[in-house]
């Protein structure tokens, strides 16, 4: 199949409508808890649609696709864990209530009221760092993506990323929040019909008995059997299990591109309605893509790049017309993540860093007006980052495993801090310090180990990261009571 001019006017006509829509939004942006929490406004069914399409990229596919493509139907356990965690969040109100209640746009926020400006400045740089770390591959792994569907030359890979980017940071820019969750309608109905379509499609052409043939035969057992060769050593076994069931509590607590969407809501009880039905629809955001990467290892006879396989397959199969709105649709998805993530790290930067020195240098808070337009920097100043880290950095290993590892330099230390901060009266500033300085030892050794063992190291350095981080922030804690107990019901107040 090829990208036709049908298939170039839908998308063009979708880039139009989105540009229209920001600038629609622009009047309403008068400060900046409009531009990042839309003023929290957002109600419980485009909360809903919201949650889902911000985190919801073309990186999302190709990471899920890749897991299938290698893994095969084992793989298919990745998409349980964060299904139950919404679940449980969401019907208890387990930290996030708490959070929703003291009204805040940042999670660093958290630290400077629990535990200490300087805590929050140091939260502010971890997550700033492992963030954008983690976002820096977008472009470059979405840029080949989109060549390859469209039949550009990977050669132009750059000149993708660039005018990707360009597009969503005047979309961000121009509108913010607001415009984000406005556009969220049209890309949660693109989507919807991607998905199901890729789907159902992609099983007439390559047949049911074909794709499981094809992994029995490629993979063995290996590729059935989430636990071979046993319950503790297989590459899903239990330790990733449990890994997985800490890192994503700890993503939908403090992964600010999600947090903003629930401080975005307009109650506490909205919020946690969010995060109960959001479960359901992330199981299928990991299964289907999961599914589509064992339909490529089925359909192509000879061995592709994983991150290319689903690219290679959409193209392969799609027709022409049906391919542009699909695509518009990967499109849409990835204009909403890239500008919630431009959003997200950038008000750390902004709010956290940038914000805490000229409070500290001035002894006041920038007015809302600066506060606005440094956020603005920021944005641009993050992009010309990611652009740079998507040119040079090499991915090693499962790009599931980076993205988590990233994120792994600061989740450990701040779903600890965060969750006795809230449970524990004698958690200590000493306490947090240390919980995310040990916490993010783990993560910085699976960056720099090689990539023979970072799939088989993976889970046991991710749950170890949660492990130290919460040694860190117990011994912490008790060494600061002991050394001033007097302190101790001021620090919890």
């Amino acid at each position: 199949m090829t990208f036709t001019y049908v298939d170039v006017g839908i998308v063009a006509l979708y880039i139009v409508l989105i540009f229209y829509s920001g600038t629609l939004m622009n009047k309403y942006i008068g400060g900046i808890g409009d531009y990042l929490v839309a003023d929290r406004t957002m109600g419980f069914h485009l909360g809903l649609l919201s949650m889902m399409c911000t985190e919801i990229g073309m990186i999302t596919y190709i990471y899920y696709a890749e897991l299938g493509y290698k893994a095969g139907l084992s793989s298919l356990v990745v998409a349980f864990p964060p299904m139950i965690v919404y679940f449980i969040l969401g019907r208890t109100g387990f930290i996030i209530k708490p959070l929703l209640e003291m009204k805040i746009m940042t999670i660093p926020e958290f630290f400077s009221k629990r535990f200490s400006k300087g805590v929050r400045f140091y939260v502010g740089i971890l997550m700033a760092v492992g963030g954008i770390l983690n976002f820096g591959v977008f472009p470059g792994v979405e840029a080949k993506f989109i060549n390859t569907v469209t039949g550009i030359p990977q050669q132009h890979v750059l000149l993708t990323m660039v005018i990707l980017l360009t597009l969503v940071l005047i979309y961000t820019l121009v509108g913010g929040m607001v415009s984000i969750i406005l556009t969220n309608y049209l890309q949660y109905a693109l989507l919807s019909f991607g998905m199901i379509f890729i789907t159902v499609y992609g099983v007439y052409v390559i047949g049911w008995g074909k794709i499981v043939d094809s992994v029995i035969a490629g993979m063995g057992e290996k590729g059935i059997n989430p636990f071979f060769p046993s319950l503790f050593k297989g590459e899903f076994g239990v330790g990733f299990i449990i890994w997985q069931l800490l890192m994503w509590t700890a993503i939908l607590v403090a992964w600010q591109a999600i947090s903003m969407r629930l401080f975005s809501s307009k109650d506490s009880k909205t919020g946690m309605k969010i995060y109960s039905w959001s479960g359901l629809m992330f199981l299928s955001r990991a299964i289907l893509p999961i599914f589509w990467g064992i339909m490529a290892f089925a359909y192509f006879t000879e061995p592709v790049d994983s991150l290319e396989a689903l690219p290679l397959l959409i193209k392969a199969i799609i027709p022409s017309g049906i391919l542009g709105l699909i695509f518009a649709g990967l499109l849409a998805a990835s204009m909403s993540t890239y500008a919630s993530y431009l959003l997200s790290w950038s008000s750390i930067i902004s709010q956290d860093i940038i914000g805490s020195i000229i409070k500290f240098i001035t002894g006041k808070e920038a007015s809302a007006k600066n506060q606005l337009i440094i956020s603005r920097l920021t944005v641009a100043a993050v992009m010309v980052f990611i652009i740079w880290w998507s040119l040079f950095h090499k991915l090693e290993g499962y790009l599931y495993f980076y993205l988590q590892m990233t994120g792994m330099l600061f989740l450990p230390g701040t779903l600890v801090s965060i969750g006795l901060g809230i449970y524990w009266k004698k958690s200590r500033t000493a306490g947090a310090y240390l919980a995310f300085t040990l916490g993010a030892l783990p993560p910085l050794l699976y960056l720099f180990i090689s990539e023979n063992l970072k799939n088989a190291w993976a889970s046991r350095i991710g749950w170890g990261g949660f492990l130290l981080a919460f040694v860190g922030m117990v011994v912490g804690s008790l060494v600061q009571n002991m050394l001033s107990p007097k302190n101790v019901e001021e620090a919890a107040s």
